[in-house]
């Protein structure tokens, strides 16, 4: 019976240890970098905005392209991120990212005006995902 016992516990170990949490060094690691899109869910379907990808470069620069539900697009280009490590989590600073949960800020995005400063949480629980709220369900998707 202990050895039946022993043998459980060793292989729930091991599955276990194989579920390490990502941790990813430097300030631009090579795993945030390519095409995050939008995912348009309950929490954030209610802001008008049809979608929104943000699109990480090596060097440390970022692009984000917003189409609105009314077909205005804007955009933003070489703005600024850096990624540092928390525990478990990442946070990723974006220095202009396009807001639009707030209906005043939406309103004067489209007319063209700069974004503002964000750090978004960047959890790797399951699949890896930019978090704009943890208690909602907007975040990126890589693609």
């Amino acid at each position: 019976m202990a050895a039946k016992t022993l043998g459980v516990l060793v292989v729930l170990g091991i599955l276990c240890s194989c579920r390490q949490q990502t941790v990813l060094v430097g300030d631009h690691p090579k795993e945030l970098v390519g095409t995050w899109q939008l995912l348009v869910r309950s929490s954030c379907n209610q802001y008008g905005v049809k979608s929104d990808a943000l699109t990480l470069h090596a060097d440390g620069t970022f692009d984000q392209q917003v189409i609105f539900d009314d077909g205005k697009r804007v955009s933003a280009s070489a703005q600024h991120w850096d990624y540092n490590a928390d525990g478990s989590h990442g946070h990723i600073a974006l220095d202009k990212r396009l807001e639009f949960f707030e209906p005043e800020l939406t309103q004067a995005k489209k007319g063209g005006s700069a974004g503002m400063f964000e750090v978004l949480l960047v959890d790797f629980q399951y699949e890896p995902v930019i978090l704009l709220n943890p208690d909602s369900d907007c975040v990126y998707g890589k693609e």
